[in-house]
């Protein structure tokens, strides 16, 4: 089936959208049982290579799997073997092969959906594929930035056996891969320059992370200061990032934020807030950078100078960006004839020509059927790989031992770039680490630091944006939220801040005390109001005994702690880590507070590489047609290990902006 779309031929309606897709795949990829049923009735077995071999035996009706077995002993106990029981009751009520599988578990999971296609194509009388998946650049040496190899492959949704056999083919000018901050804004540009667009989605919904976005607002930005701020934030990515980039953000965020705020309807006119969406400007954290500029142990002198900001918070939590853009892109659909969303739809496999141009991609829906998208561009928005194990041991390791604040980022887009000639940013990659979710004390240095031993172990000047950097070396700890796959062992990342009821007399960022209560968590329940309540951590008692026990610590070891700082602070003087005097507060009022810190991975903030359109490079800078790559997945706009705070909301900022320009330029030369 082939659809030319136009303006007046598009659907609209994203759930109309999705239905139809749901719906055609029914009477389409006949097989040779379509008489009687879709499947020839009987016991089918296969195996796939996991950490272990995976077994599935699956048995069928005419039309339905009525059983699966699955043989799961060669795998590691605590991760595949127990996720057994999950992955049978995901099989019976997807009723196929794309199921989503056990967090933790990715190499188990992946191996149970390749057995079990297999039974599936079995069940069909089809080609039986043999599970086995080849690294898809091999090298000599030990590993190069555009080795892929198989468990990064079976732990992501991409497929490299070529596919031929289309349930449905879509012709359109711009595809893009993901719905989350970039890829929204990308495709929402696109249409509204008249482009015809389709979005694949992997998920189910629009889904994006944070709450603060930002831009720099030329108009109130004196030229030279303008430079300084480049500077400034060459300097903060330890002079690695590409500068073009960086440029770029300057020359087009205030364009593609105020995108943002009119497609949202949250603008001055409307009082900054969305009803419909439950969305409003709920915090404002703009600034003028002038003069000396100091964030955390960081500063740059501005002189006279000034470079304006514009960062609001959309929200408040539990709504976030990714509400916004879920808003954004349901009243797009509904505006622009030229744009459809196919969701539950991840892209597999791009479409090239003889010379390697990008001519489109190929989607895979949740029946398994391959929708063939004919285009002159693919923009790739899908995230970044933090869910993929074997691509986070190779390019991002200090993160391994960490817990996730995702699911289902899986790497995609870095495979789909690599595999049509692009490559992953040759420096090490910049990730998010920080926990705004547990409580609200900011990254103020007048309170005590223990790790979950109860044990001071660094100066309280670090910043929570760097403190994972530290906590590398503490011990780890079982708390709640954890990734499975560190149900057993324990995560990194753990640690307790602890103050006592005077801290609005000496933090540098005083929060009232009301606003502090939201985050107690075995207080009153009816305070919980702007917060993850599953997140918060946030305990106060009338002994630093009592404190150390709500938050998990030894008592003794704590208390000792709490003393000996206390016994530095009236003497003036820091023995242990050498913080300044200012920030040495004796802590002697209770009730005394402390936040159980848990630093996750939000995000790598590193992919492939790409230039100032967002258009992929290979690793020479050569462009690759049709393909573009934004959001956290093209780069290099960051260098240093850790992303850099200091500017508010630059990662949101970064991929609005990143999205607003490819959209605009795959538009352009359609």
């Amino acid at each position: 089936m082939s659809e030319n779309i136009s303006r007046r031929s598009f659907l609209k309606g994203s759930l109309a959208g999705a239905a139809t897709l749901a719906m055609a795949g029914v009477g389409l990829g006949t097989t040779a049982f379509a008489e009687d049923g879709i499947y020839k009735p009987g016991t089918y077995s296969a195996t796939a290579d996991g950490m272990g071999t995976v077994m599935v035996t699956a048995t069928f009706d005419a039309n339905s799997i009525t059983n699966i077995e699955l043989d799961v002993s060669g795998e590691t106990p605590t991760i595949g073997q127990a996720a057994k029981d999950k992955l049978i009751e995901q099989i019976m009520a997807a009723q196929s092969a794309e199921i989503d599988g056990v967090s933790g578990a990715s190499i188990t999971s992946t191996a149970v959906r390749t057995a079990l296609k297999n039974c599936i194509a079995q069940a069909r009388g089809e080609a039986v594929n043999s599970g086995k998946v080849k690294p898809m650049v091999e090298s000599s040496s030990a590993f190069v930035l555009t080795d892929i190899t198989a468990d990064d492959i079976n732990a992501s949704a991409v497929e490299l056996d070529p596919i031929t056999d289309f349930a449905q083919e879509v012709t359109v000018d711009v595809v893009v891969a993901g719905a989350g901050a970039s890829g929204v804004i990308a495709a929402v540009k696109a249409a509204d320059m008249g482009a015809r667009v389709a979005v694949l989605q992997k998920e189910a919904v629009a889904v994006s992370q944070g709450n603060c976005s930002s831009a720099i607002i030329k108009s109130g930005s004196t030229e030279g200061g303008l430079k300084k701020w480049l500077t400034f934030a060459t300097a903060v990515n330890c002079w690695r990032n590409n500068r073009k980039l960086l440029e770029a953000y300057i020359e087009r965020s205030e364009e593609a934020l105020k995108f943002v705020c009119e497609k949202s309807g949250i603008t001055e006119e409307t009082e900054w807030k969305n009803d419909k969406y439950g969305v409003t400007k709920y915090q404002d954290t703009s600034a003028v950078y002038t003069g000396v500029w100091h964030d955390g142990t960081q500063s740059y002198d501005f002189g006279e100078d000034k470079v304006e900001v514009f960062a609001p918070w959309f929200g408040p939590k539990p709504n976030n960006y990714g509400t916004l853009v879920s808003g954004i892109l349901k009243d797009a659909v509904e505006e622009y004839d030229n744009l459809q969303v196919f969701y539950s739809t991840p892209v597999v496999q791009l479409v090239k020509d003889a010379d390697g141009a990008v001519i489109g991609c190929v989607g895979k829906d949740l029946d398994g059927n391959y929708i063939k998208f004919n285009a002159k561009s693919v923009i790739l928005a899908t995230g970044a790989y933090e869910n993929n194990a074997t691509m986070v041991r190779r390019f991002c390791p200090d993160i391994e031992n960490f817990d996730k604040k995702v699911v289902h980022r899986t790497g995609d887009g870095n495979i789909l770039a690599i595999e049509a000639g692009g490559c992953m940013e040759p420096v090490a990659h910049s990730r998010v680490m920080h926990d705004f979710d547990a409580g609200l004390m900011w990254d103020e240095p007048p309170y005590l630091i223990v790790n979950m031993n109860g044990e001071r172990f660094v100066s309280e000047e670090v910043d929570m944006a760097y403190i994972s950097n530290v906590l590398r070396w503490q011990p780890g700890f079982k708390g709640e939220n954890m990734d499975p796959e560190h149900q057993e062992t324990g995560s990194l990342g753990w640690y307790c801040q602890i103050y006592d009821n005077n801290y609005m007399e000496y933090a540098n960022g005083p929060v009232p005390d009301f606003v502090m209560a939201r985050y107690l968590k075995d207080e009153d329940p009816s305070l919980h109001v702007s917060v993850f309540p599953e997140l918060i951590d946030t305990f106060r008692a009338d002994t630093i005994e009592e404190l150390a026990e709500k938050l998990g610590l030894p008592i003794d070891k704590t208390v000792e702690s709490f003393n000996r700082y206390n016994e530095m602070c009236e003497k003036g003087e820091d023995l242990d880590f050498g913080k300044p005097a200012k920030y040495l507060h004796k802590f002697d009022t209770a009730p005394f507070w402390g936040i159980r810190r848990h630093i996750r991975c939000s995000s790598i903030t590193a992919g492939v590489l790409s230039d100032e359109y967002g258009r992929v490079t290979t690793e020479k800078g050569e462009v690759i047609p049709g393909l573009y790559a934004v959001g956290n997945l093209g780069g290099q706009f960051y260098g240093a290990p850790d992303y850099p705070f200091f500017h508010p909301g630059l990662s949101l900022g970064h991929a609005v902006t990143f999205g607003f320009i490819a959209g605009e330029h795959a538009a352009q030369n359609i």
